[in-house]
């Protein structure tokens, strides 16, 4: 970390912040150009903007998770990555409002291809799962064989609930009319473009990982104006959620500008999905640590990781009734109220876990 290189002693909490915001640019950066390339790779390949978005967007903008809730659980610090995970789900989410903003005339989820509703529910699904498996290894704590066992029962559920999702979402892009690609037109992928491409991941793992370092550090620092830290489960759910989810922000508003709606929103539902599917490799992580248990512990709060995932959950059912709904209401002439109520649900989430941090 820099700001401790710099503050041997003494760290401020602005120079973590700072830090902080200078990682996410980083992560911003290699965002906007990723979304670019998507789209080119797109339209070479003929493939439909959600599954664009949702396999080549969503996963590598979802690299950051996977380095920050990887690195996060190496540090001993659950709460942290699991916060990371479920506050990227959220905010993931309350992008769609963003979009909005930029495109203005009401909600942006109406009129967008069908398959967005498939893949929306399987994120449901996905992280529905997750939250079961936290509650029954509570409930089997007092059992170690038992908890570690379902544990293991759920990592291995994530990984193959997660590609049974993958291999029907495009079997339903397949099935689609307006959406299924015409093998023939077709071009080849010059070669430039896929080490670009790398490159660009490898840009995000690289900042990822600061970003995980400093979370890690921001979660038990105590910030000087409230007199306390703000907790892992907080830092975990906005800063490091909102940092990891930059590069949904820049792809999703790049995609949006090349009026690709459909990518953008792939690009947010499918990261939804591959979030959770990150979960195996804490796991994995946290068996190399030698620890018996990820998710539970002294440095794993229950409850406020219920919360956490919970949150996603409404947020995601409000986005797929605007999905399903197709509603012209407005609100001050610009926003759907689908988006808006995203956006409310949100921020009052986010004030729950503020006013009881873990």
């Amino acid at each position: 970390m820099l700001s401790r290189l710099i503050f041997t002693t003494g760290l401020p909490t602005w120079a973590l912040f700072a830090e902080m915001a200078i990682a996410g640019l980083v992560v911003i950066f290699a965002g906007v150009r990723l979304a670019r390339l998507a789209d080119t790779l797109s339209d070479r390949l003929n493939l439909s903007g959600g599954w664009t978005g949702l396999l080549l967007l969503a996963t590598v903008t979802s690299l950051p998770e996977v380095i920050t809730g990887g690195t996060a659980t190496w540090l001993g610090n659950a709460d942290l990555a699991f916060a990371g995970i479920f506050g990227s789900c959220s905010f993931n989410i309350t992008i769609i409002f963003v979009l909005n903003a930029i495109i203005g005339g009401g909600s942006v989820l109406g009129g967008t291809s069908r398959a967005h509703t498939l893949t929306s529910s399987f994120g449901l699904l996905l992280i529905g799962m997750a939250l079961a498996f936290i509650v029954l290894v509570e409930k089997f704590a007092g059992s170690p064989r038992i908890a570690q066992a379902i544990e293991l029962a759920c990592v291995l559920l994530i990984i193959v609930t997660y590609l049974s999702c993958m291999r029907l979402t495009y079997q339903y892009e397949r099935g689609l009319g307006d959406d299924q690609p015409a093998a023939t037109n077709w071009r080849a992928v010059p070669n430039p473009m896929y080490v670009r491409l790398v490159v660009l991941a490898v840009i995000m793992v690289a900042a990822s990982w600061w970003l995980a370092k400093i979370g890690d550090v921001l979660s038990t620092h105590e910030i000087e104006m409230i007199g306390r830290s703000l907790g892992a489960t907080f830092v975990g759910a906005t800063f490091l959620a909102i940092a990891t989810s930059l590069p949904e922000i820049a792809t999703s508003i790049t995609a949006v500008r090349l009026g690709n709606l459909d990518l953008a929103l792939g690009n947010l539902f499918g990261s939804n999905m591959f979030n959770i599917a990150v979960i195996p490799m804490m796991k994995a992580v946290s068996l190399a640590r030698g620890d018996d248990l990820l998710m539970h512990g002294a440095n794993f709060d229950t409850g406020q990781n219920l919360f956490a995932g919970i949150l996603p959950i409404i947020l995601t059912a409000i986005a797929i009734a605007g999905l399903t709904y197709h509603s012209r209401r407005s609100v001050l002439k610009r926003f759907g109220f689908d988006s808006v109520l995203i956006a409310v649900v949100y921020l009052i989430g986010m004030w729950a876990l503020v006013t009881t941090p873990g």
